[in-house]
């Protein structure tokens, strides 16, 4: 292990010399590989008895390494026959859903053959606003992780429809990449603003095209011919918000690159990877693969790209292609693959060998040149970042009351707006119920499966885009599908995007206790069964992450999901379907701070009553 291990990159435009002296065989390589299988993802085949020189981090050369000389502080790696790959690439992530910070999860990720993530960070941003930008972009300084920070721009998700910690202009847009902070635009939720012409909208898409950044998306709709033309005529070149097959394709036609995502609560690669088996001889350079959102537990225990690539493989694509989804067409995507993605000649040295192909079998991982894993684990050590007291302040709300989460009514049954969430899906489904009303109020039924769901405002200063304030603002609503019992509760200040106080319960009083072990810790999960609390989570940097490993991080989570069961949910990850309770800018019925949201195929988003008249 390196103890204090702080990464290098060398330039291309200062070694061109060496590169081409070490080529020539004139000068030793750093590092020379041998006999390996190398997977050519520029040409999908699998070649035999390839030798790799590299030099300054860079791949020098590739074929026969015979003329090159062995310097004595070359390293010799011989592959003995095993697969070497280009380090997989992930082209959009949420570093903030595996709820440990950037620098935890470049450790977390790395052994798994990682090497390049483009994250968005507009979980962050939506509670610290343009500042977590920069934040994110400082703490990844000196990892070997490549982290190319994709600018969020839907701070909040759908102005005027809820309340965030920020609000990203195209102002701070431009800021961003001016500054160097970000690389590329991250996904651009607000389709509907989008598509509908919204001026803000397309004043922060503007910023980034005149920056000649790459554009991705977030077309969570199922309306694939003008929506999805409108879409992509505004320049967005990536999009994972594909679910069926048919959806995926279509992209592909139009020439945006599919997503195919492999999250831990929402895995749509299986589904759409039919988009290729069911046509086969289908050019798959416009098909990549995401993680987008993973627990901790999901990254300890199953793994990262090499677990979708596993899954990949399991539904009928073959290893190469699988491989490619995972290297070059992402680099493309990114357009960087003058610089990253293949083992050519000129390119950065993240490279694997693997000796299993079909199970992703990583045996070594080289970021730049340098060993950093090796069967499984780290060989370096990442140090910590020191953040600011303001990153990891930013719950402000004063204890709760039973009185503040009461739902008043007549005296006469009413029918009732429903949220259904619907496991393994970000969409939900409005479904309406008849409610008696109890002491004037309408409460919790165990005995339907609904619970109380009620979204606060907790961040520090009002950003009410309508110039109202949001301090204190709240809407409470019902939800179905968790199945929680009596005197259950839980709460969290994980909730996408704007990440206000989510909670849910089906007693009043277990609902305020839920919620103030999350106020007191300053932003976390906590859950309550039988009125006591049975878990907790602290997740104090922005109420999202904490400073832990993920492997400690992953044993917490563990409590909270083995809570929630105990509480009568049955669903797997429970918890992360819990946080896209509040994503607006998904189909088709969701709350935010200011009330239900209703988003239709086909229709702008509008504001609904909790009581149908």
């Amino acid at each position: 292990m390196i103890a204090g291990y702080v990464h290098q990159r060398t330039k291309l435009s200062d070694v061109t010399q060496d590169m081409a002296a070490t080529a020539m065989g004139r000068q030793p390589a750093d590092l020379i590989i041998k006999n390996a299988r190398l997977v050519n993802v520029n040409v999908a085949r699998i070649q035999d008895g390839v030798d790799i020189a590299v030099r300054h981090g860079l791949i020098a050369l590739v074929g026969s390494v015979d003329h090159v000389p062995v310097g004595e502080n070359t390293k010799v790696v011989d592959a003995a026959g095993r697969y070497l790959l280009p380090g997989f690439i992930d082209t959009h992530n949420h570093v903030e859903s595996s709820m440990v910070d950037v620098r935890s999860f470049a450790a977390a990720v790395l052994p798994h053959g990682t090497t390049t993530i483009a994250c968005d960070n507009h979980e962050l941003a939506n509670v610290l606003g343009v500042r977590a930008v920069e934040l994110f972009h400082d703490a990844a300084e000196g990892l070997p992780l490549k982290v190319l920070v994709a600018m969020p721009v839907c701070v909040p998700s759908i102005p005027g429809f809820e309340d965030a910690g920020a609000t990203i202009t195209d102002e701070d847009v431009a800021l961003a990449y001016d500054k160097g902070w970000a690389a590329l635009q991250g996904e651009q939720m607000n389709f509907p603003g989008v598509i509908y012409g919204d001026p803000d909208v397309h004043a922060i898409t503007r910023a980034s095209l005149e920056a000649d950044q790459v554009l991705t998306g977030h077309y969570a709709s199922t309306a694939l011919d003008e929506g999805l033309n409108a879409f992509l005529a505004a320049g967005i070149t990536g999009d994972h918000e594909a679910t069926t097959p048919l959806g995926a394709l279509r992209r592909a036609e139009r020439g945006c690159y599919v997503q195919m995502r492999y999250g831990s609560a929402y895995m749509d690669l299986p589904e759409l990877a039919r988009a290729i088996t069911e046509n086969p001889g289908i050019d798959t350079r416009f098909f990549t693969m995401v993680t987008d959102d993973l627990t901790p537990a999901t990254l300890v225990n199953d793994g990262h790209l090499d677990r979708a690539a596993r899954a990949a493989i399991r539904q009928g694509l073959s290893p190469v292609e699988t491989v490619q989804m995972l290297t070059i067409n992402g680099a493309q995507l990114l357009e960087l693959s003058r610089r990253i993605g293949t083992i050519s000649p000129g390119r950065a040295a993240d490279m694997l060998i693997v000796s299993d192909l079909a199970n992703m079998g990583i045996d070594q991982v080289y970021a730049d040149g340098v060993l950093v894993a090796e069967h499984g684990k780290l060989v370096i050590d990442i140090a910590p970042y020191d953040y600011p007291s303001w990153a990891i302040k930013s719950v402000y709300l004063d204890p709760l009351t039973a009185d503040d989460l009461v739902v008043r009514s007549g005296s006469d049954p009413v029918k009732v707006r429903v949220v259904r969430l619907i496991p393994g899906a970000l969409q939900t489904e409005e479904v309406i119920a008849e409610m008696m009303p109890v002491d004037g109020m309408l409460q919790a039924d165990t005995t339907r499966d609904l619970a109380k769901a009620a979204v606060v405002y907790r961040h520090a200063e009002a950003t009410a885009t309508d110039g109202s304030s949001a301090i204190g603002s709240k809407s409470i609503g019902f939800v179905t599908g968790l199945a929680l019992g009596a005197g259950a509760a839980v709460a969290s200040t994980v909730s996408h995007d704007s990440h206000n106080l989510l909670v849910l319960g089906t007693d009043d009083a277990a609902m305020a206790m839920a919620a103030n072990t999350v106020i007191k810790m300053n932003g976390g999960m906590a859950v309550v069964v039988d009125n006591e609390v049975a878990a907790e989570l602290p997740l104090p940097l922005g109420g999202l992450m904490a400073l832990d490993s993920a492997a400690e991080v992953a044993d917490q989570l563990g409590a909270i999901e083995a809570a929630l069961r105990t509480a009568g949910c049955p669903h797997e990850s429970a918890e992360m379907a819990i946080s896209f309770l509040a994503l607006i800018v998904v189909e088709e019925l969701h709350p935010s701070n200011r009330g239900l949201v209703a988003l239709k195929p086909g229709q702008p988003p509008t504001f609904v009553d909790l009581v149908v008249d």
